[in-house]
């Protein structure tokens, strides 16, 4: 080759070690390995204090064992959405969008049926086994859910649309949870998170890269999409990785969290706290013949609380009253 066709080579080999380079830097950084349950730092640092003063008792939030239990479903349904709730969690197993179509003329199925529903709450986001929860259908408009734990801790699901005169879309699903210390001790819960469902593919060509796990801080939307699971062999060793089962990142103040593909997204809001770890996972779709697609399961982690015996207030930070709101919307 000539010194033109040398120069031209060594220019490509430097742009795309650059290229490689950018990538790296642009990629989030890997979560730290957990051993037993995800656990979660404190982004701030540790300082000294003085003593506090002797606090009362507090009793610990035990794991319960889950009983097996037959699957119950109820439907809570507007001119839009269709929502399959479900007491395995006490949650939504799926959402119908009831205009929109998918392949073969089927309506689009928003989470996957072998996901953690929607709303459901647990220590350990990667849980498959979930309590039951008895339901009861309120009205038309209204599902409630409910259990009582061991330590006498009854929880209070309602799952309802938002009521508005004007004639609009109407996609936005709220759950209010409410929490009654019914024990004679102080109940300490530790930090949870709320499952999102899981978002994957309509069309077998739909771009992996907008298969997404999305969060918001300050306006500001930032995310992973299915590729971030992957191994990668790089560029001359610059950018190599391994397979990465699942992604989990301490944040500060998310107000909502989401998963979606390229054409939809289900998005789940606290509206009386923000979330403080996003979490997600990819997994595979299989189709025939011999097609395989890439899934996403997401959950978003909230702060723990205290309750006093035959009080609903929890403090000090995720639950400011006798219950919580979440608005989910599913477009």
């Amino acid at each position: 080759m000539d010194r033109t066709a040398w120069i031209v080579v060594t220019l490509c080999v430097i742009g795309l070690i650059l290229w490689e380079v950018y990538q790296a830097k642009q990629t989030p950084p890997r979560p730290a390995p957990v051993n037993v349950s995800p656990g979660r730092a404190s982004p701030t640092a540790t300082i000294a204090s003085p003593t506090p003063p002797a606090a009362p008792e507090v009793a610990p939030n035990a794991a319960e064992p889950v009983p097996s239990f037959p699957e119950k479903i109820e439907a809570l349904r507007n001119s839009d959405v269709e929502l399959h709730l479900t007491n395995r969690g006490g949650g939504i197993k799926e959402a119908v969008l009831l205009k929109q179509v998918a392949e073969k003329g089927q309506r689009v199925v928003l989470n996957s049926a072998e996901s953690a529903p929607i709303g459901a709450i647990t220590e350990q986001p990667s849980a498959s086994a979930l309590p039951e929860f008895t339901v009861s259908a309120e009205s038309d408009s209204a599902v409630q859910f409910e259990r009582t734990t061991a330590e006498e801790i009854t929880i209070r699901k309602k799952f309802l649309f938002q009521q508005s005169s004007e004639k609009k879309d109407n996609f936005v699903a709220e759950m209010d949870v409410d929490l009654e210390n019914r024990g004679a001790k102080p109940y300490r819960s530790a930090d949870y998170f709320v499952a999102l469902g899981s978002a994957a593919p309509i069309h077998p060509k739909d771009y992996p890269s907008y298969t997404r796990l999305v969060w918001c801080i300050a306006g500001k939307a930032k995310g992973i999409d299915v590729g971030w699971f992957g191994s990668g062999g790089g560029f001359l060793g610059v950018g190599q990785r391994a397979a990465r089962p699942f992604y989990q990142e301490n944040i500060v103040g998310a107000e909502w969290v989401a998963v979606s593909d390229q054409f939809f997204t289900t998005l789940l809001a606290p509206l009386t706290a923000k979330a403080d770890v996003v979490w997600g996972r990819r997994f595979d779709i299989q189709r025939p013949p011999d097609q395989k697609l890439l899934g996403i399961e997401g959950a978003l982690g909230m702060p723990g609380f205290e309750l006093q015996p035959g009080f609903r207030t929890m403090k000090p930070r995720s639950w400011t009253s006798g219950s919580s709101n979440w608005s989910a919307s599913f477009s």
